[in-house]
């Protein structure tokens, strides 16, 4: 079958010789401006506060303005305090902030399973594990952050089941007349509902489950995967928001309005009129049918597993239906549709619709869906960055499982990004590919991970190999604040983020993965007046801020797009569970 014949072999003679360019140097010396050195003689370590797996390297990092040359240092086993490693002080990454040292800790030699800690002089590290198996937790844990943001009749946590009228159509040929459209999940702190946030989020949990089926864990007498149970949460909301008898895909429930105050979900529906749900434009919305139809199509293919118990060939063939139409909705409506009140704004549609056809191949083996997801992606190309506005890295990848003859140009695209991720790695001295820092850094983070793992597993090339577990790292607590940007996991993490329900019931929120830090120019601009003292006020610089603190929503509010994409990160490091069926 001809299939882009020539464009592909293009990419392939590209990709051949590309790699060696992309590859990843050693991190160079922090040489940026930096604030006055601070005075204080601490020694401050900082490390992945959940764990590194048996074989991997093992760098800690010391921030300090001592001088550590070849000071020795150990890791002992807990509990007991045993020291089973000794080495000296690594290599100094040169200043930070108001720090001049930033040294490395490596203890890469260790590979035994078990609980530690580093200890230098005095200073001694959080706890930290040898092994994969706390990452199965860390899985739980992030689905669980979910339940608290249900909305609707969907048994939510923490609060009671709310938004019940949803909503009154804004636009399209029902305007100002009821329809349904409650339930799904909140976004953010807030109660606003956004298809295109919903269909990511659904479009990484559902490919993360069908590439790696093995580490979520099961219940009940079917033995339902808790990944898929959450994503029935997203998934029935997102059939509520297509209307196939007037060909209308909504994609927002609630507006700039409904963040004026802070207040319980249930209350809403007590007070004030139901919320407006908009409907897509004339011409847009192929953005947001793309990745509709992709996680639709993605469940089609989960519930109609033959090997599974829980396979449900009427829900599979619904959603599948329902993927069919939106998509064919988006090919007439190719210009991508916005968020109101400038909520995710959007200007490219193709990476989209790439994913939406893929999954339809993945879930039908038509094969024009797959002729036309090559056509969308190679028009997409590269993007820079993987987050809920560029989805071209996942498309690219879930293309070239499907058809191995468009590995090398998905190859070459992501091998793109991942240069310029290098390229970022060598400028920071923690390791992280993003610069500058913007709202949402740990998402992008987590992407260019993500991204870096898909071009290891289409091209067994190792060029990239420390960059995920960089930024993995960097997320986890070996950043300058010490701070594990997942709530209730490790020893130090956020306690007090931007959040509604959490804020009024007074409840340590875990599972979220937060939006983490920002430039201090990013921070400034939006005239964020603390709730309290700045307590990692030693370790902010322009190029990183970062507040606990529940008025800072540039660095510490959580959103559903950043948890499902630390759900795919996890989901690479979490070990095979007893009792489930891999493919």
């Amino acid at each position: 079958m001809k299939r882009l014949a020539s464009a592909l072999l293009a990419l392939l003679v590209w990709c051949t010789a590309y790699p060696a360019a992309g590859q990843v140097p050693a991190l160079r010396l922090n040489s940026g401006t930096a604030s006055p050195v601070a005075q204080a003689t601490s020694v401050f370590l900082r490390v992945n506060q959940v764990a590194y797996e048996a074989g991997e390297s093992k760098v800690a990092l010391a921030l300090t303005n001592e001088t550590l040359d070849r000071q020795p240092f150990s890791v002992q086993a807990l509990p007991g305090n045993a020291v089973v490693y000794r080495s000296i002080v690594g290599q100094d990454r040169g200043r930070y902030g108001q720090f001049a040292h930033l040294y490395e800790l490596d203890f890469s030699g260790l590979t035994a399973p078990g609980q530690y800690r580093l200890v230098l002089g005095s200073e001694i590290s959080p706890p930290f594990t040898v092994g994969s198996q706390p990452y199965s937790s860390l899985l739980s844990s992030t689905l669980s952050f979910f339940q608290v943001q249900r909305c609707g009749n969907t048994a939510p946590r923490l609060h009671a089941a709310c938004h019940l009228r949803d909503g009154v159509a804004s636009g399209g040929p029902l305007d100002g007349k009821p329809v349904k459209a409650e339930g799904g999940w909140h976004d953010a702190a807030g109660y606003i509902k956004f298809t295109g946030t919903t269909s990511y989020s659904l479009a990484l949990m559902l490919s993360a489950y069908l590439r790696h089926p093995d580490v979520f864990a099961r219940s009940g007498a079917q033995g339902l995967p808790n990944v898929l149970a959450e994503s029935r949460v997203g998934l029935d909301w997102l059939l509520r928001m297509w209307d196939p008898q007037n060909q209308v895909l909504y994609y927002q429930v609630g507006n700039a309005d409904d963040n004026n105050d802070r207040r319980m979900p249930e209350g809403d529906d007590r007070v004030g009129p139901p919320r407006p749900v908009y409907a897509s434009e004339p011409g847009h919305g192929a953005n947001l049918a793309g990745r509709t139809a992709a996680s639709l199509a993605l469940a089609a293919v989960a519930w109609n597993d033959p090997a599974q118990p829980y396979r449900d060939p009427t829900l599979a063939a619904q959603y599948l239906e329902a993927a069919r139409q939106i998509y064919a909705w988006g090919k007439l409506r190719p210009l991508a549709q916005s968020a109101t009140d400038n909520f995710y704004d959007e200007n490219s549609s193709e990476d989209d619709m790439a994913l939406g056809a893929a999954e339809l191949y993945r879930a039908t083996g038509v094969q024009t869906y797959l002729r036309e997801a090559e056509m969308y992606a190679l028009t997409a190309g590269a993007q820079g960055s993987f987050s809920w506005a560029d989805m071209h890295p996942l498309a690219q990848y879930e293309i070239a499982r499907l058809d191995r003859g468009y590995a090398p140009a998905a190859a070459y695209f992501l091998n793109s990004d991942l240069a310029g991720y290098a390229t970022a790695m060598t400028d920071d001295a923690f390791g992280v590919a993003i610069r500058p820092l913007i709202w949402g850094s740990t998402e992008l983070m987590s992407g260019a991970a993500l991204t870096a793992l898909w071009y290891h597993d289409l091209t067994a090339s190792f060029t990239y190999h420390r960059l995920p577990q960089a930024q993995r790292d960097y997320i986890l607590g070996a950043n300058p604040w010490g701070v594990s940007f997942v709530g209730g996991v490790g020893a130090v993490w956020p306690r007090h983020p931007q959040h509604e329900v959490a804020d009024l019931t007074n409840t340590q929120l875990i599972g979220f993965w937060d939006e983490g830090p920002v430039t201090q120019q990013v921070f400034v601009d939006e005239d964020i007046h603390l709730g309290g003292p700045d307590v990692y006020a030693a370790f902010q610089s322009p190029e990183a801020v970062f507040h606990d603190d529940i008025e800072d929503y540039t660095t510490n509010e959580p959103t559903i797009t950043m948890n499902a994409q630390g759900l795919a990160l996890t989901s690479w490091y979490a070990p095979p569970l007893a009792g489930t069926a891999g493919k």
